[in-house]
């Protein structure tokens, strides 16, 4: 590798570490909306989804032009694009965001991180194949490290409540989901073309039960940033930046790197939010990070 193709490493690395901040950083300002402003999980959830799907399909129809509309020509595919809005889409962020609506950005977004975890024993499953050591490894990490963050070691209570720890670990099956779903529409149609009609798509249809329209909360210009933040930084200019750093060093490391995301949710919810993590807490997290290090290293 020459000096020139270090730098673009280097320079991909950044973009993908850049892109799993910008990820941490919507879930702390959507508990600073929950827990300031009087938002809800469903209310933010169904216009996160409608402003930035709108957002990404206007990048996208500016670069493919009137073939954004392709993928609504054949049948299955929009069978499949409905599964991926409904599941992928609404489902994860619905959950995720009840997970930090009920305890933090920070554990609802390691709980979420266990996906990586059920994605490996799923694809073991599907392929009829054994998991390798390294694998199994990982996978007893994530369970004992979701076990420590949400008990802290004592098996008779819980440190987190029922409600957070349900969210969570349903969040990462949902995340596991979005991840596996839409993997040939993207080959056929471009991801930010599946994404942004699967976030327009699952907030139009939340949105029927969410009734947006009945604005609630309170909203001034903090209200309005940290929305912002939510909408145009946690999730387009995210996207982009994630995106082009798989373009420059591959999914495979790009997803490595952007697995920053936990750990800026977990600091930044210190930082902002005055939330107590304790050493168990910490463990815990510590746990489950290793685990989606080694599977991603593995990948």
């Amino acid at each position: 590798m020459n000096q020139m193709e270090k730098r673009e490493a280097m320079r991909g690395a950044c973009i993908a570490v850049i892109g799993g901040i910008f990820w941490g950083l919507a879930g702390v300002f959507g508990q600073y909306l929950f827990t300031y402003k009087g938002l809800n999980a469903r209310w933010l959830v169904s216009v996160r989804l409608v402003l930035a799907g709108l957002l990404l399909l206007t990048t996208v129809l500016a670069k493919q032009k009137n073939d954004m509309w392709r993928i609504w020509k054949k049948k299955q595919d929009v069978f499949w694009l409905v599964l991926f809005a409904i599941f992928g889409m609404a489902g994860c962020q619905l959950t995720y965001y009840s997970a930090v609506e009920m305890s933090n950005a920070g554990t609802a977004t390691v709980l979420q991180y266990t996906a990586p975890a059920i994605i490996m024993l799923y694809t073991a499953l599907r392929a009829k194949k054994m998991p390798g050591i390294l694998e199994i490894g990982a996978l007893v990490l994530a369970l004992f490290g979701t076990f420590v963050l949400a008990t802290h070691g004592n098996i008779h209570s819980l440190a987190i409540s029922r409600e957070a720890l349900i969210w969570g670990l349903t969040s990462a099956v949902m995340m596991a989901v979005y991840n596996l779903l839409p993997l040939k529409l993207m080959k056929e149609y471009g991801t930010f073309c599946v994404i942004g009609w699967g976030m327009l798509l699952g907030g139009v249809l939340m949105c029927l039960f969410t009734r947006p329209w009945h604005v609630i909360g309170t909203w001034d210009i903090q209200a309005v940033g940290a929305m912002a933040v939510v909408v145009v930084v946690g999730t387009v200019l995210s996207f982009s930046f994630y995106m082009e750093g798989v373009r420059i060093i591959g999914a495979s490391r790009a997803s490595l790197f952007a697995s920053v995301e936990p750990v800026t949710a977990t600091a930044a919810t210190v930082l902002m939010m005055h939330a107590t993590f304790t050493l168990s807490d910490f463990f815990g997290i510590l746990c489950i990070m290793a685990a989606v290090l080694i599977l991603s290293i593995r990948k």
